[in-house]
């Protein structure tokens, strides 16, 4: 039976189970990079040294250094922008006053995740606000979206500013349907510094605003706002994505974004490959109705019961998102595993809330004797039932059917031998060159550079042989790991298992 529960114990289990997540996915995170070493260069390391290097800015003054690191596949030091344009990863930068290490971007991702389920409780709140128990419902969304999978999944798989944007774009929505546009407009801000294609999605929501005035009753001088607000959006998105796509990264860059590689099919420049994608249906079709695209639809919508099928319009706010993974040659990018789905997760529970406000709210012979108090149990027992199932099948937490504990009980044998060297080389003024594993540890520094044929430009070169000869890159870095081992320029100066230590000589 459904117990209306006063707001201030909806309150204490919200923010009890909000603190659970924050702490549980702060510490699993760290210990997945400190313990099993399986955070990487991409794309802990390259976020790290970018934070890190505008820290360094913003504490010495050496402006040159904002937003720098050392191109990820060249020699040079580049600008951020050169490959993807979030600058979020400056807003962050003041964090490292506190703590000036990798670490940092773990803890404040899974703090603000965390809270993206306050939004989702405040949202719920308000469009279920007619229904008697509203609070216990928006507390089962709230819930749902903590134990949503993709959620967890791309708050574990190492740090990226537009994971961030998951919980931004809930606020944005939040502070919109309560009409406080100043605050809505700021999360709109922070999304957009998220990742230049972010804009196509607020794009679709200030068109959206557009529509849901046309069937509002709201007296004229609040449509006024509405307009104007709806009109900013979409001029502040439209202005984001083309400065970013079709400039800032391409001035950078010195040439397209890299990004274009994904989706020749449909042309090989982004405003030919967007012609390409509105003039190809039979291409789109073929992509839409295949078997992996509907993997991928029942992984994110079966967490939340696939309610967002009965308020389909919230759902096709994320369609630019969904065009961008789908279409693309990329197979990571429909996996749930990483960060692709972070713009996509705030529309699956807006809808999902819409979408069980008219599962509690349809009319029908087979409904209309059951009351409102029986119909909201049943669709929190359903929610609850899918959520709890589904993160049993696709999560990551102890319960899990492929549970991912390692962190929490394994550490690597290299961990002592990691730790003495992170001691030895902490001068930010070496030039380190790694195996992707180790990276996280030593892009607390202006040059860095993974392990490649470009390992000649470093002072040291720290391996783990494992990564070497039986990780998915080892066909190339087998080559190179020999040219190493035979290069005069280089002496081994520690061993110790599977991890090697080489300097490089100084010539006299």
């Amino acid at each position: 039976m459904l117990k209306f529960l006063p707001s201030k114990k909806h309150n204490v289990l919200l923010w009890v189970s909000i603190l659970v997540y924050v702490v549980y996915f702060s510490i699993f995170t760290v210990l997945r990079m400190r313990n099993t070493l399986y955070a990487s260069y991409y794309d802990l390391g390259i976020m790290h040294q970018t934070v890190y290097s505008t820290y360094k800015a913003l504490q010495t003054g050496d402006y040159g250094r904002f937003l720098e690191l050392t191109n990820p596949t060249g020699i040079a030091q580049i600008k951020r922008m050169a490959i993807h344009n979030d600058l979020l990863l400056a807003l962050i930068a003041p964090f490292y006053f506190i703590h000036s290490g990798p670490e940092t971007l773990l803890v404040i991702q899974s703090f603000i995740l965390g809270l993206g389920a306050l939004a989702v409780f405040k949202i719920s709140q308000y469009i279920l606000q007619k229904l008697q128990y509203a609070n216990v419902l928006s507390l089962g969304f709230a819930f749902s979206y903590l134990l949503y999978p993709p959620l967890q999944l791309s708050n574990i798989y190492d740090f990226h500013a537009v994971t961030l944007a998951t919980v931004f774009l809930l606020f944005m929505f939040y502070f919109w349907l309560v009409r406080r546009y100043w605050l809505s407009l700021g999360f709109l801000l922070l999304s957009l510094l998220s990742k230049e294609q972010v804009g196509l999605v607020t794009l679709i929501f200030g068109i959206y605003l557009y529509a849901s005035m046309l069937r509002s009753t709201v007296a004229k001088n609040k449509q006024k706002k509405n307009i104007v607000f709806a009109s900013v959006i979409i001029v502040l998105s439209v202005v984001w994505f083309i400065l970013s796509v079709f400039y800032l990264i391409p001035i950078f860059r010195g040439g397209q974004h890299f990004a274009v590689a994904r989706y020749t099919e449909f042309g090989d420049s982004p405003i030919e490959i967007i012609i390409g994608i509105l003039t190809n249906p039979y291409s789109i079709a073929k992509i839409i109705f295949s078997k992996a695209t509907w993997d991928y639809l029942v992984k994110l919508l079966a967490p939340v019961g696939f309610l967002p099928l009965l308020s389909p319009a919230q759902l096709l706010l994320a369609l630019p998102e969904f065009a961008v993974n789908l279409l693309s040659k990329n197979p990571n990018m429909r996996n749930i595993i990483y960060h692709y789905t972070a713009v996509i997760t705030p529309f699956v529970f807006i809808s999902a809330i819409y979408g069980g406000r008219k599962l509690i709210e349809l009319k029908s012979q087979i409904s209309k004797s059951k009351t409102e108090k029986r119909k909201s149990s049943m669709v929190l027992t359903y929610l609850l039932i899918f959520a709890l199932y589904s993160a049993y099948i696709y999560g990551p937490l102890p319960f899990a059917k492929n549970k991912n504990t390692r962190p929490l009980f394994y550490k690597q044998s290299e961990i002592n031998d990691l730790a003495l060297w992170e001691r030895t080389l902490k001068d930010e003024n070496l030039k380190i060159s790694t195996t992707g594993q180790l990276s996280p540890f030593f892009t607390s520094r202006r040059y860095f550079y993974t392990f490649s044929p470009r390992y000649y430009l470093a002072d040291y070169v720290l391996l783990r042989l494992n990564e070497v000869f039986e990780y998915p890159e080892k066909d190339e870095l087998i080559p190179v790991y020999q040219r190493l081992r035979n290069d005069q320029n280089f002496e081994l100066i520690y061993k110790r298992e599977n991890f090697e230590v080489y300097k490089k000589k100084v010539k006299s």
